[in-house]
């Protein structure tokens, strides 16, 4: 009977039922969503416009494989030879998805823009504000440092373009930061249009990478005239000249040397918590946040040892490998082919344009953080940096903000090759750090009072100490890796202004919602289940009626 009605009913008006049903679902969605967000203190002020699927491509894109190995595969390769990319990246994604598991459960019991500052914030219970002034601090220099990165690979990849045409072409060092510049203002007008414009980009990227991979992937072998045997390329480890700098690195242990060369792999692989950043702009956040994190790690490594493997594969002179990487490998084979490297612009320009996407979605996930730490009070200025565009939908000042410290990080390091790697190490430290902050907490402190989400697993593991090592002996100021120093110095300065000021008006993750709760911060309402997800309803409800409908009392705060 039910079966008969179906296929009496009209097509259109099927379509129409359909639609309607899918918009239910979707509403129903964003109303849990938003009665979760304010339940955990915070009102509804970015547009939800994203779903799991667009969540995880912007994570996706901001890993960007492409970009990282790509840009990198030359360090990598320099430090170890073939072993290092095809070993290296497997064994760096297994550590990092120990991690991204605890951070998945986290993110699922706590769905919001300020990820782990956030998380730290309401984990560290009574400690709650010195946990998430200092891990919101370290997040930010890896943020700065991870986009500005990510901008100056972007440069060079232009640079290298230019040079299959005019191999004599050298960039100066005022029109590199000029160039470095133009690209963080451009990638920061799209990060100001719309939610939704990023969430249409989210999913071209996830084609291009893709579809790009798989071309680099199956055409290059076609295209290299030789290629290396599987023996070669599974088992040689080549190590550098151990003679001092600059003749050689001055390493001559084989293990410093393999575990400096996996920071090609690392590179790579940290971001990922950009699905919790926009959090907060994901429909069914609670589950699509975790998940969509997760597979794009996943995603990446498939793609990612793909495009390694057919690199390595392919490779036709070791000594440009070393000095050129990537793109020295795309020329050396088209060059033997067809007698020109022209064509090989063709296999630069993927690269490229995912580049770009991944540099786009850097300035999405820093201005997420940004408006969520603002939002607490926990930097100069707040008041303009948590404000929201309300044409738009985004955090502008923030993108803005964001945008500008990447251009001062690059100002002092732009044309050195040594700095370049000492603000790329810069951000992954900053971040993983970070990473390490809520995971800690949630199995110490937190551990009794810690309600799981949907999504619940995990456990974590290592990575800091190598990206602090020198990379080449004896240690001058040409090679002296500034990373340490520079996270360093941020953790001192952000201690001694916490002792000195910070401590007396900073109070961590802090409600802009009146839900009649009488906890003064988020962390000490986690402790006694104030946050729980066991009566969204009846929290909006309750919300609204003290505050005559959550309006009045939010623009007071």
């Amino acid at each position: 009977m039910l079966a008969g009605h179906a296929a009496a009913m009209p097509r259109g008006a099927a379509r129409e039922r359909t639609i309607a049903v899918r918009d239910s679902m979707e509403g129903a969605h964003s109303m849990d969503d938003e009665a979760r967000l304010r339940q955990l203190g915070y009102k509804q002020e970015l547009r939800r416009e994203l779903n799991l699927l667009k969540n995880f491509a912007v994570s996706f894109g901001l890993l960007s494989m492409l970009t990282g190995l790509g840009g990198f595969y030359y360090f990598g390769f320099s430090y170890g030879g073939p072993v290092i990319p095809v070993w290296g990246w497997p064994l760096v994604v297994f550590f990092t998805f120990t991690i991204a598991l605890s951070m998945a459960e986290i993110c699922s019991a706590l769905p919001t823009s300020g990820g782990v500052y956030f998380w730290s914030g309401v984990l560290a219970g009574p400690y709650g504000p010195l946990f998430s002034w200092i891990s919101g601090w370290l997040q930010m220099l890896g943020q700065v440092g991870m986009t500005a990165g990510v901008e100056y690979t972007l440069v060079r990849f232009l640079e290298q373009m230019i040079q299959v045409q005019n191999p004599d072409f050298a960039l100066t060092g005022s029109q590199l930061f000029g160039i470095y510049c133009g690209f963080i203002i451009f990638h920061a007008s799209i990060n100001c249009i719309s939610t939704k414009l990023l969430g249409f980009l989210s999913m071209a990227s996830v084609c291009w990478h893709v579809v790009g991979t798989l071309t680099i992937v199956i055409g290059l072998p076609i295209i290299a005239p030789t290629r290396q045997s599987a023996n070669w390329v599974f088992t040689e480890f080549i190590p550098p000249n151990p003679a001092p700098a600059p003749e050689g690195v001055g390493i001559g242990n084989d293990f410093y040397v393999f575990t400096v060369g996996l920071l090609l792999c690392q590179w790579a692989m940290v971001g990922y918590d950009t699905s919790a950043h926009v959090a907060e702009e994901t429909k069914n956040a609670a589950f699509a946040g975790p998940v969509g994190l997760l597979m794009a790690i996943t995603g990446s490594f498939i793609c990612g040892w793909m495009f390694l493997i057919s690199l390595t594969f392919s490779i036709q002179d070791v000594a440009n490998t070393q000095l050129g990487g990537t793109f020295a490998i795309f020329k050396d084979c088209f060059t033997g082919r067809y007698g020109s490297p022209d064509r090989a612009l063709s296999f630069m320009v993927i690269i490229f344009v995912a580049a770009n996407f991944c540099g786009t979605f850097c300035i999405t996930a820093n201005s997420r953080l940004l408006y969520a730490f603002a939002r607490d009070n926990g930097v100069f200025g707040s008041r303009y940096w948590k404000q929201v565009n309300s044409r738009t939908g985004t955090p502008v000042n923030a993108v803005i903000f964001m945008s500008l410290g990447a251009i001062a990080l690059g100002t002092p390091v732009i044309g050195s090759t040594v700095a370049f790697n000492a603000i790329a190490s810069i951000g992954i430290i900053g971040m993983i750090l970070s990473y390490l902050v809520p995971i800690f907490l949630r199995v110490t402190l937190a551990r009794t009072w810690f309600k799981k989400g949907p999504v619940h697993m995990g456990r974590f593991s290592f990575f800091l100490v190598i990206l602090c090592l020198p990379t080449a002996y004896p240690i001058t100021k040409d090679n002296l890796n500034y990373a340490p120093v520079a996270v360093g110095s941020l953790l001192i300065l952000s201690l001694s202004w916490w002792i000195i000021s910070a401590r007396k008006w900073f109070k961590g993750p802090v409600r802009n919602v009146d839900t009649g709760n009488k906890t003064s911060t988020l962390a000490e309402a986690y402790m006694q289940g104030e946050l729980d997800d066991n009566d969204s309803d009846g929290a909006l409800a309750n919300e609204k009626g003290s505050t005559g409908g959550g309006k009045e009392s939010v623009e007071g705060h």
